[in-house]
C-alpha cells in the first residue's frame, strides 16, 4: 500500500504518521503564534493512550538541539562542508515548525525500518 512505484498507491507513507504529524504541526503552531490569546489558551489534543503530542513534540525538538551539539558529520564522499546545515537555534518561525515535523516523520521511518530488519 504504501509503495512508491506500483500503480494503486497511497500518496503518503502511513496514516498514523500523518495523523502525529497534524496533531504536532496544530501543537506548535498554537505554541510559536504571535497573538498572546491563543498562547495563553492552548486546544485539547486529545490523542491515543500510546502516544502524546507534547512529549512527541519536546523529544523532537531536543533531538533537533542535540543534533546542533554534535554538528554536522560527512555522511558520504562528496567533502566537508558540502551541504548546509539548518540549526535550530538560528532558525524562527515556520522553519522550526517543518524542523519538528520532519523529525517526527524521521522517526517514525526509522521505527518502520527497525520493523522491516
Amino acid at each position: 500500500m504504501y509503495c512508491r512505484k506500483a500503480k494503486l498507491k497511497l500518496p503518503m507513507k502511513s496514516i498514523p504518521e500523518e495523523y502525529e504529524c497534524g496533531k504536532a504541526r496544530l501543537l506548535t503552531t498554537s505554541e510559536e503564534s504571535d497573538d498572546p490569546v491563543v498562547k495563553t489558551v492552548q486546544p485539547s489534543l486529545k490523542a491515543e493512550k500510546k502516544w502524546k503530542v507534547t512529549e512527541a513534540v519536546d523529544e523532537a525538538k531536543e533531538c533537533l538541539k542535540m543534533k546542533e551539539v554534535i554538528g554536522q558529520s560527512q555522511t558520504d564522499r562528496r567533502g566537508l562542508e558540502s551541504t548546509t546545515a539548518k540549526w535550530w537555534s538560528k532558525t524562527e518561525g515556520k522553519e522550526k515548525k517543518d524542523m519538528i515535523i520532519g523529525e517526527i516523520r524521521n522517526k517514525g521511518d526509522s521505527t518502520r525500518v527497525q520493523k522491516a530488519v
